[in-house]
Formats: structure tokens, sequence, C-alpha cells
């Protein structure tokens, strides 16, 4: 497959993935996830989370445990940057949503790194405030 045609599939393959992540359809989310999926955090979102996280299975669990008590969450693409390699590529996305048992509003701002593959995800190094989070569940 010609660069730009992998490059083309895998920004759709995010931007799907991360649509049924806000929507909190971990199932559907999964399906763009490599089995062996690494997931790293080098600001940890909250106390008790751990930095990286090996496994589809586990990541979506992970997801679970502190997307389900949040509205779903409104992704917006800010950008993609594309990189050299067309199996990886950099996001930039927001997210808009409200926790009910505070009653506060949350709207945060990520970066992230992403390689791809064989159409799958298979590391994902995300960016986020964890200070944001903390101040909507507080």
């Amino acid at each position: 497959m010609p660069d730009h045609a992998l490059r083309k599939r895998n920004i759709e393959i995010f931007t799907t993935m991360l649509g049924h992540l806000g929507q909190q359809q971990y199932e559907e989310c999964g399906r763009y996830l490599t089995e062996d999926i690494y997931a790293d955090w080098p600001y940890i979102p909250a106390p008790g989370c751990p930095d990286h996280i090996v496994g589809r299975e586990p990541l979506l669990n992970f997801f679970k445990g502190g997307m389900s008590d949040f509205e779903p969450y409104r992704y917006r693409i800010i950008a993609i940057h594309e990189l050299l390699d067309p199996d990886k590529l950099i996001a930039e996305y927001s997210s808009h949503s409200h926790f009910p048992r505070t009653g506060r509003e949350y709207s945060n701002r990520y970066c992230s790194v992403l390689h791809f593959k064989d159409g799958l995800v298979s590391y994902w190094r995300e960016y986020v405030n964890p200070e944001t989070i903390r101040l909507a569940m507080t």
C-alpha cells in the first residue's frame, strides 16, 4: 500500500477508534487495537493509575473504570501530524464531558503519539493534564 494510503487509513482508524471510546463503546474501540497494544502516560492521569498498560483487554478495562462515571466524551480532533513513517502519527485532540458525581464539567486537551501495525493501533502514548481530571472529580 502506498505511504499516502497508509497514512489516510491510519488517520481514519484513529478517529473512528477515538469516536467509539468517547461514546463509551469499549468493544467497538477494541476492534482498532492490537491484542498486545502498549499504552502509556508520561503524566499519570490520576492517583493510583498505572503509568503504562500492555494488552487490549487490560487497556479497555482501564478505560471502562476511568471513563464510565463520566458522561460520554465529545472528542474533537484539533490536528493530525503525519510523520516520515506512514505507520506513525501524532494527534492533538480535546474532550468535553461532565462528571455527574461532582456536577463539574470536564474538558481536557491531549497529545498522542501513535504507532500502527497491520491496520491497528499498536502503541499509544497519551499526554493529558492530570490536574484537569482531578478538578473535575473533586
